[in-house]
């Protein structure tokens, strides 16, 4: 009995242990998950400082030892069994309703979680004692890499271009930035200064490398990746392909903050197949690149695209004599130097070029020896140009086909600093075959713009001074002389040497003496057969000798216009390839040889010359396309049937002609009528004086046909003024007419500009659009009425049955002296104006009070620009009300000679956008619709300084905020002068 006593106590001992080990391990359950957790936490954290130091020390040319790798992957398992444990622990948590069934299990997770925390504890001691990396052979990365420049300290212009820069750097919505602008011009230059200003320690921290790649003109995707993979620390493995090594590339960069600076950019760039992450898949990214054309920067998908300008004259000066030393200083020297300085044109790397060239030359010979031979383009400055013409070079040679070559070339024709009129240019190239001529002349000259775009985009042409004008850089012609030496071109345009040499002559094919001052022609081009293009406009010409056309056959483009001759030899006839021939403003031209040969005549300008009759009858000129007789004053005579035989005619210019019209010709009548015009199917483009309405009640589908027209309706005189319009595609210029007259419904029904002087018949223009049944106007888009004295409201709510100038974006209400309202009485809410973008109204003394109503105010949601003038009775420019309303869109309000005016609105009207103000002569007005509301958005405030000191402000921080954005204005550079100016006649296009 005592062994089995013995024996029960034993058992029942070591059950006990068992049970008590048991339910101790299973209380502990939650103490040990909190314990894992802890030290869980504290595992991650020391995971993630040895990784950043990993990060930053390879950034220095160091690797991750073996040992810290394979901590940190022993560190990434153990994560993965914790999560597995912690997710038993939340399941645990449901069982206690099922003890008895889980209490194994329950015991089975205690122990786990504290077998798995003395393991985590383990890698947090391991980890103190690991060396964690080792010096590499490679050299560290220095996040940015100084770049060998020229400094720009000094240039106002380079260092207002460094400053948006960095400002575009710190917008987190731009990624790509492009620098664009002709070769030579400094983008590099610009470039690696910027460059080289990210050196500084607050700047340093924007990025953990810049990397700088110039790509050039021999694009080579594998050699960009190389760059890019040295200033990374990447190898390549020999033989590796583009894919492995972009790879590698894009796994890097993913986890750099980077800055990419791709120099010399020709053609577009595809960065997914070098390895750089862009877009969504990486936030931490820019890109930079220097371009000469600008169709990089759209096929990049830049987001700013920032363009170079030229040096202005000053300092163009400061870098010329920077490079040239002191001797510029030198009394003799000084304006020798300033001229050859002038003669670089802007361009840094022509003015560095030269400067250096003459650098601390004393002797005066010297200088007048270069200047000349700039001044003549002279081939021996080649040696010292050579530098500059070579970039300049590569852009032509880079250009998308010969055609644009030969383009660009045909462009140095004209003299230097000539604007150049871009529909004359492209008459010329299609008549000398470099636009196809089989198509219609929308269509080339379509074709001729894309090519004029082109050349500006790739900087080898600029804007001229005037609307639709281009012209060359001066450096740039010199470059074109140099190349065209050998492709038959010849231009001493704007010099007063005329004088072909005879080696040249029977290779000459294109050949310019524009403004050369000649007066006498030799009596015959003997060796110049092989000539297709003649330029000698602007010479004081008096005659052309008989036989100076005899053998010069091939001929294709003549221009002798601005040229004082009187008639043209009959030898004019042997020119039957002559496609373009221009005898524009030749004053006292008063007869030509009748051209019934001149067959192959496709563009032909007879403007501003004194012929009485024209030079062709009936059935001649079938090619004739183009036909410009505007401002022929003395013009009495076009020949029955004349007309009737130009059947290939598209454009016809007749505005400011003395020819009158008859509506329809009789059996024997010897004049050309109305009728005629209407039979030109192919005509397109239609410029055109009438006396009266009578013509245009012939057919009513007439004006449908017409893509463009401009028609002035004047029963006065034929010089009559017009007001610059938008929108003339399809204008109608109405003066001294009754409106209430029939005949003017097809006029008014296709015009998208209406401009109505001194018209009658109506008290506002809603009883036209009801009496004429004109749908609203609909399709009209910009709006003048001046000194139409009978109008006293421009729409009358009354009167009207539907919506009235639905689609109108531009009005202009001018000397109205009875106009008391612009809208009156209830209009419809939408519709009504509802596309309006600028007001202008001047001179209209009778309208009282406010110039927006209310009702006009809910119209008025597209609203940009409010110009109004000598409008003496308004009080206030936009009425108010008590909810409030919004101008969303209005950006510009300009006053003048508003003596009442004394405010603009009220302040329940909010301009959230507005951008500029300005005021002349309005010392009434004392409060501006700035509020802390649209502060921000102000660009400019002008007026006169005393005006300005007398406003008023709530809120004196508003104040100090536009402070700077005002401009002081003398009271003789009024507004209102400037306004009164665009009332003079400029000259129209035809295309």
């Amino acid at each position: 009995m005592e062994i089995v006593g013995a024996f029960v106590f034993e058992v029942t001992k070591c059950m006990s242990i068992f049970v008590l080990r048991k339910t101790s391990t299973l209380v502990s359950l939650h103490g040990n998950m909190k314990s894992l957790r802890s030290e869980q936490e504290k595992l991650i954290s020391r995971k993630n400082e040895l990784e950043e130091d990993v990060r930053l020390a390879m950034t220095e040319g160091k690797n991750p030892t073996s040992q810290v790798m394979d901590w940190i992957k022993r560190v990434e398992e153990i994560e993965h069994d914790v999560q597995l444990i912690m997710e038993g622990s939340d399941n645990a948590s449901v069982w206690g309703s099922n003890l008895n069934c889980c209490m194994h299990s329950r015991f089975r997770l205690s122990k786990t979680a504290k077998k798995k925390c003395g393991e985590v504890k383990q890698l947090l001691i391991d980890s103190c004692t690991l060396q964690t990396m080792v010096l590499d052979r490679k050299p560290p990365i220095k996040p940015v890499e100084n770049m060998t420049a020229p400094s720009l300290a000094g240039q106002k212009a380079a260092e207002e271009m460094l400053e948006e820069l960095l400002r575009r750097l710190n917008d987190s919505v731009i990624k790509r930035i492009a620098v664009w602008g002709m070769g030579g011009i400094g983008k590099t230059t610009l470039v690696k200064n910027f460059n080289n200003l990210l050196e500084s320690p607050p700047l340093m921290q924007s990025f953990d490398v810049v990397i700088w790649v110039t790509v050039s003109k021999d694009l080579d995707l594998k050699r960009v990746q190389c760059r890019i993979a040295e200033r990374l620390n990447i190898e390549f493995d020999v033989g590796e392909s583009m894919e492995g090594r972009a790879l590698k590339l894009h796994e890097t960069l993913m986890k750099t903050k980077f800055l990419l600076i791709l120099d010399d950019v020709w053609e577009k760039l595809d960065l997914d197949i070098v390895g750089i992450p862009q877009g969504g898949e990486h936030a931490n990214y820019k890109i930079l690149l220097t371009t000469r054309n600008l169709d990089v920067c759209r096929g990049m998908m830049t987001n700013v695209n920032i363009k170079m300008n030229v040096l202005n004259e000053a300092a163009a000066w400061n870098l010329f004599a920077e490079s040239a030393g002191e001797v510029v200083e030198l009394k003799a020297i000084n304006p020798l130097a300033r001229e050859i300085a002038r003669r670089c044109c802007g361009l840094p790397l022509a003015i560095k070029t030269m400067g250096s060239s003459m650098r601390n030359k004393s002797m005066t010979e010297l200088w007048e020896n270069v200047l000349c031979q700039l001044q003549h383009s002279s081939l021996h400055v080649r040696s010292v140009m050579e530098e500059v013409y070579f970039p300049l070079n590569l852009s032509y040679i880079s250009l998308p086909s010969k055609i644009h070559q030969w383009c660009f070339l045909y462009c140095f024709l004209y003299p230097e600093n000539f604007s150049i009129k871009a529909d004359e240019l492209i008459q010329c190239w299609i008549a000398d075959g470099l636009i196809d001529d089989h198509q219609t002349l929308e269509q080339s000259f379509n074709y001729g713009i894309s090519l004029i775009e082109n050349l500006k985009d790739s900087c080898m042409l600029e804007q001229g001074e005037g609307v639709g004008t281009v012209r060359m850089h001066g450096v740039t012609r010199d470059m074109a002389i140099w190349i065209s030496m050998e492709t038959g071109f010849f231009c001493q345009a704007g010099t007063s040497v005329s004088v072909i040499p005879q080696k040249l002559q029977k290779f000459l094919t294109r050949i310019s003496f524009i403004n050369c001052n000649i007066t006498r022609l030799p009596s015959q081009l003997f060796r110049c057969s092989r000539m297709t293009v003649l330029l000698l406009q602007g010479n004081p010409l008096e005659k052309i000798p008989d036989n100076f056309f005899r053998e010069v056959r091939a001929l294709r483009v003549l221009n002798l216009s601005g040229t004082l001759i009187k008639s043209l030899p009959s030898t004019l006839l042997h020119l039957v390839q002559l496609k373009t021939f221009l005898v524009r403003d030749c004053c006292n031209l008063e007869k030509l040889p009748l051209f019934g040969d001149l067959c192959e005549l496709q563009m032909l300008d007879l403007s501003g010359t004194r012929l009485r009759e024209l030079p062709w009858k009936r059935g001649m000129l079938g090619n004739l396309k183009y036909l410009n007789l505007s401002h022929t004053l003395h013009l009495e005579n076009i020949e029955t049937g004349a007309l009737l035989g130009l059947s290939s005619l598209e454009a016809l210019d007749m505005s400011s002609s003395a020819y009158k019209w008859d509506a329809m010709g009789n059996v024997g009548e010897p004049r050309a009528a109305f009728d005629e015009l209407l039979s030109l199917q192919k005509l397109s483009v239609l410029h055109l004086r009438l006396d009266s309405v009578n013509c245009l009640s012939l057919q009513n589908d007439w004006l449908k046909r017409l893509k463009k027209f401009n028609i002035r309706i004047s029963p006065r005189s034929c010089y009559s003024n017009y007001l610059p319009t938008q929108h003339d595609e399809k204008r109608v210029i109405l003066r001294g007419v009754d409106l209430m007259t029939g005949g003017l419904d097809g006029l008014f029904c296709n015009a998208s500009a209406l401009d109505l002087v001194n018209c009658g018949g109506m008290d506002n223009l809603s009883e036209v659009v009801v009496r004429h049944n004109l749908h609203g106007l609909s399709g009209l888009k910009s709006l003048t009425i001046s000194s139409c004295s009978c109008i006293t409201s421009l729409i009358d709510g009354e009167t009207i049955l539907r919506n009235m100038l639905p689609n109108l974006e531009h009005l202009k209400l001018r000397r109205l002296k009875n106009l008391s309202a612009i809208l009156e009485g209830i209009v419809p809410k939408r519709g009504c104006l509802g596309m309006l973008k600028t007001l202008e109204v001047v001179e209209c003394r009778r309208l009282e009070n406010q110039l927006i109503s209310f009702s006009f105010l809910r119209q008025l949601k597209n609203l940009e620009e409010i110009k109004v003038g000598d409008c003496k009775r308004i009080k206030r420019l936009i009425a108010g009300s008590t909810s409030s309303s919004e101008l969303p869109k209005l950006k510009i309000i300009e006053m003048w000679d508003m003596v009442n005016l004394k405010g603009i609105c009220t302040r329940t009207v909010h301009l959230p956008v507005l951008e500029r103000i300005g005021a002349s002569n309005c010392s009434l007005l004392v409060k501006l619709p700035i509020t802390a509301y649209n502060a921000a958005a102000i660009k400019e405030i002008r007026g006169e300084l005393e005006w300005w000191n007398n406003i008023t402000w709530q809120d004196y921080e508003v104040k100090s905020l536009v402070q700077r954005r005002f401009q002081a204005c003398a009271a003789s550079t009024t507004l209102g002068k400037e306004k009164r100016a665009e009332e003079l006649e400029t000259p129209e296009r035809s295309w």
